[in-house]
């Protein structure tokens, strides 16, 4: 099944986004999983190094949205996360680190300032809704995004 009809086949969509890192190896990995209402499935996922769970969680919904912004979209659209931190920027905290110049109060830059500005900039592209859900909850798409990341990451640690 190509993408097209993956998405043109559906009223909704639902992404489930993932991102883990290993600081002993300092690796990361990020996990997508789309599932459509007739249950079919796209996967993504990638690693990096030198990163941080934080750009890890930030890289999965970017690299999901921007997978999103190719193709036709459905009415609705939900993304569920197990990151509160992807939440509470969504829903205040970008448009204060913006006031701020990008930094927090206490002077440092704000991390993943790019990436933040990238999903900012997508999610006002399309109407998405976006769910926090706890991680590791036996919710089967979380379960799967965060399997997806973890092979990830691990593939990278076989890559060196």
């Amino acid at each position: 099944m190509n993408h097209h009809d993956f998405i043109t086949q559906s009223d909704y969509l639902k992404i489930y986004t993932d991102g883990g890192y290993e600081s002993r190896h300092d690796k990361g990995g990020w996990g997508v999983v789309f599932t459509n209402q007739t249950g079919n499935q796209v996967i993504l996922q990638g690693h990096a190094s030198h990163t941080s769970s934080l750009e890890m969680e930030l890289t999965a919904a970017v690299k999901a949205l921007e997978w999103l912004a190719h193709h036709p979209r459905p009415p609705q659209i939900d993304l569920f996360t197990d990151s509160k931190i992807l939440i509470e920027g969504l829903s205040g905290k970008i448009a204060r680190y913006r006031r701020q110049n990008w930094l927090h109060l206490s002077g440092r830059p704000v991390a993943s300032r790019l990436l933040w500005e990238k999903l900012e900039s997508l999610t006002q592209q399309m109407q998405i809704n976006v769910h926090w859900i706890k991680g590791h909850a036996r919710h089967a798409g979380n379960l799967q995004a965060d399997q997806l990341a973890r092979q990830a990451r691990l593939k990278e640690h076989a890559d060196f």
